[in-house]
């Protein structure tokens, strides 16, 4: 059977997590599977990335969506080096996903974006203001 290797996040708003993963540019389905070596994993949200390698999100008891992926067709992919590009993959998604839950929170509490710049150090700066 194939091994699918987890990584934990930090993810638990579902409609911007699918959101960020479209806007990052992956194909993305609700309640789906994503292909293993020798088996398929069930999954909340599956995405399929730029290189055609398949991976989801499975939501926890801790309302946490943890990331899984079997990247056996990456040529000499062991676990750690899975993980790392999982790892990897997980921190870009992450930075888009905190991007978007800042924008939508400002946006509900009656914030208008005035700027977001991407910084030389990888970091986003967004201005916020509110007349009142």
């Amino acid at each position: 059977m194939s091994h699918y290797s987890r990584v934990k996040t930090t993810f638990h708003n579902r409609e911007a997590l699918v959101s960020c993963l479209t806007n990052l540019g992956y194909t993305v389905e609700i309640d789906a599977v994503v292909k293993g070596h020798h088996g398929e994993h069930s999954v909340d949200i599956a995405a399929k990335n730029k290189q055609g390698c398949g991976f989801g999100f499975v939501k926890g008891p801790d309302g946490i969506y943890d990331m899984v992926a079997d990247w056996w067709d990456v040529a000499g992919a062991d676990e750690q080096k899975v993980l790392l590009e999982l790892s990897r993959q997980a921190e870009t998604i992450q930075k888009e996903y905190a991007r978007r839950m800042v924008i939508e929170q400002t946006t509900r509490e009656g914030y208008e974006i005035v700027s977001e710049t991407n910084e030389e150090n990888g970091s986003v700066r967004i201005v916020v203001r509110r007349w009142e």
